[in-house]
C-alpha cells in the first residue's frame, strides 16, 4: 500500500481548503458566472455620504438588489443599482438611503408605491428620494440644544436659588394648594347643581332617542339639511375673507372709512368740534350747560329720580330687561336690528316684545282673478317693503334648563326653543315661524354668550332651509339692561355743580 508524505498531506489539505474559501466567496458575494440578472434603475440623492458600490438594495426588509454604481451628476448624487428581474417597481416609487442600526452600514431602501401603478422600464428612474441624515449636523444642533438646556437650568439657578427663591417658590405652592381648595369648595357647593344638570342631559338624550327612532325619515332629511347648512356656512367663511380683503385694500364703506385719510381728517375734526361743546357746556353756557350746572335744575332731577326709584321698589317683584341686538348677514351684506323688552313676572315665565328692523322686508302676494267669457285668470303679483317694521309678542316658559316660547315671531305665528348652559352664559335657541304651505317654514338658530355682565355676543344662521335664497350666515352682539341696572343709571348718575 502507497502511502503519502507529510508534504503530500499538506499540500491535499491546502487545495482542500482554496477550493473551499473560493465556494464561500461567491456565495457572500453572490458571484454568478454567467453575469448579473436582473435591470437597472437610477436614483438622484442630494447627498449619498456614506454609501458604497455592492450594499443591499431592499424592499420591506428583502434583500432584491445591488448599488452598481455612484457618481456625481449636476451636483447631485447618482445612484444606480441591480434589482432582480421578477421586482417590479411603480412610477410612483421611492428610493430612500437608510442606516442599519444607529451607526450601521447605508443601504438603500426602494418603497413599491401603489400596485396600481405603471412598473418603471429598465435603466428608468425612481423620481421621489429621501437622502440621510447627516450625522454633523445632527451633533451640531444636539449641541445647541444643549447649550440653551445649560442656559435655562442657569437662569432657573439663578431665580430659584438662595432663600428669596426658597420664598417665592413656596409662595407659588402655597397659592396652587389655596386654588386647589378653592375649586374643590366650589365643586361641592355647586355638586347637586352638576348632578341636576347630567340627569336633564340623560332625560334629553333618552327623549331624543325616541324621536329618532320613531322618525328616522324625518332625521334623515335633517342630516341632508344640516350638510347642506355646512356647505353654505363654509360659502360664508369664504365670502367673509373676501369682505375682509375688500377692507385690507380700501374698498367698500367701511374700507374707505378705514384707510381714506380725508375721512379721518373729518373724524378728527367732529372730535375737536365735540370737544368744544363739551366745554361749552362745562362752563354753563347754552341750554344744556345751564340745564347741567344749575342747581335748581340738579336738585329737581334729583327729586324725580327718587320718586321714580320709589316707584320701582313697590315693584321689586317684576323684572324688566331692555335688549338691543345687531345681527350682520353675510349672504345680504345687511344688520338685522332687534329692540327687545322683557317683562319677567317670574322666574320660570316672562313675557317679549320686540320691534325688529329687517333689511329683506316684508313680502306680500296680492292673487287677482280676471273672468273673460267664461274663462278665469289668476294673477299673483309679489310686493316686498323694504321699510317695513316687523313685530314679535311672545310668552315664554322655563323648565330648568329648557325654555320654551310661542306667539308671534317676526309678525307671523311661530314657535322656539331655548336650552341655557353655564349658569345662562351660553343660551343655545331653535326657532320656527312663518308657517306658508307652499314655502318651507323660517328655522333659525343662533348661539348667545354673555362674556360681561351687559354685553353678549351671538352667531348663527337665519332661515337656513329657505327656497327663496333668503338663507344666511350671522354674527352679531347686543348690549342687555335689566330694571336694576336702569335704576342704578337713573338715581347714581352725578349731577355736576360749580
Amino acid at each position: 500500500m502507497t502511502k503519502f508524505s507529510v508534504e503530500a498531506k499538506v499540500g491535499f489539505f491546502v487545495v482542500i481548503g482554496m477550493i473551499v474559501l473560493a465556494y464561500m466567496s461567491m456565495k457572500v458575494g453572490k458571484f454568478e458566472y454567467a453575469g448579473e440578472k436582473g435591470y437597472e434603475l437610477y436614483a438622484y440623492f442630494d447627498s449619498a455620504e456614506g454609501l458604497v458600490k455592492g450594499v443591499p438594495v431592499q424592499i420591506a426588509g428583502v434583500e432584491v438588489g445591488r448599488v452598481k454604481e455612484i457618481s456625481l451628476e449636476a451636483g447631485k448624487a447618482k445612484v444606480a443599482f441591480q434589482l432582480d428581474p421578477e421586482v417590479q417597481v411603480g412610477e410612483d416609487a421611492e428610493a430612500a438611503i437608510r442606516t442599519k442600526g444607529v451607526l450601521g452600514d447605508k443601504y438603500v431602501e426602494v418603497i413599491p408605491g401603489s400596485p396600481q401603478a405603471q412598473p418603471i422600464k429598465p435603466g428608468g428612474r425612481i423620481v421621489r428620494t429621501q437622502s440621510p441624515a447627516n450625522i454633523d449636523t445632527l451633533l451640531k444642533q444636539l449641541s445647541s440644544i444643549g447649550t440653551d438646556i445649560k442656559e435655562i437650568t442657569q437662569s432657573l439657578s439663578g431665580v430659584l436659588g438662595g432663600r428669596e427663591g426658597e420664598t417665592s417658590l413656596k409662595t407659588i405652592m402655597d397659592n396652587i394648594r389655596s386654588i386647589a381648595e378653592t375649586l374643590n369648595e366650589t365643586i361641592q357647593k355647586n355638586n347637586e347643581n352638576i348632578n341636576r344638570t347630567l340627569d336633564n342631559l340623560a332625560i334629553f338624550s333618552k327623549d331624543l332617542k325616541e324621536i329618532s327612532g320613531t322618525n328616522k325619515e324625518a332625521v334623515h332629511e335633517i342630516v341632508a339639511n344640516f350638510r347642506q347648512v355646512s356647505d353654505q356656512f363654509r360659502d360664508a367663511l369664504i365670502a367673509f375673507s373676501e369682505i375682509t380683503g375688500k377692507i385690507n385694500r380700501g374698498e367698500g364703506t367701511i374700507g374707505k372709512l378705514i384707510h381714506d385719510e380725508e375721512t379721518i381728517r373729518s373724524m378728527n375734526e367732529t372730535l375737536v368740534a365735540l370737544k368744544g361743546i363739551t366745554e361749552k357746556i362745562n362752563r354753563g353756557e347754552g341750554t344744556i350747560g345751564k340745564l347741567v350746572q344749575d342747581d335748581e335744575t340738579a336738585d329737581n332731577i334729583n327729586a324725580a329720580l327718587s320718586s321714580i326709584n320709589e316707584y320701582l321698589q313697590k315693584e321689586e317683584r317684576f323684572r324688566t330687561y331692555v335688549d338691543y341686538r345687531g345681527e350682520y348677514l353675510f349672504d345680504s351684506d345687511d344688520v338685522k336690528s332687534y329692540l327687545s323688552l322683557r317683562i319677567q313676572p317670574k322666574e320660570d315665565k316672562y313675557y317679549l316684545l320686540q320691534i325688529i328692523d329687517d333689511p329683506s322686508g316684508k313680502k306680500t302676494v296680492t292673487e287677482t282673478t280676471t273672468t273673460v267669457g267664461g274663462t278665469s285668470t289668476t294673477e299673483y303679483k309679489e310686493e316686498i317693503d323694504k321699510d317695513e317694521i316687523k313685530f314679535s309678542a311672545q310668552i315664554a316658559k322655563r323648565y330648568y334648563d329648557l325654555g320654551l316660547r310661542a306667539g308671534l315671531f317676526e309678525s307671523t305665528g311661530g314657535i322656539a326653543a331655548d336650552y341655557y348652559l353655564f349658569d345662562d352664559r351660553l343660551i343655545l335657541s331653535l326657532e320656527t315661524f312663518d308657517f306658508d304651505p307652499d314655502e318651507n317654514p323660517h328655522l333659525k338658530f343662533k348661539a348667545d354668550f354673555t362674556p360681561f355682565q351687559y354685553i353678549y355676543l351671538t352667531v348663527g344662521f337665519d332661515d337656513f332651509i329657505s327656497t327663496e335664497g333668503t338663507e344666511s350666515f350671522f354674527i352679531g352682539g347686543g348690549l342687555r339692561f335689566s330694571d336694576e341696572d336702569l335704576k342704578t343709571l337713573l338715581s347714581g348718575a352725578p349731577i355736576p355743580k360749580n
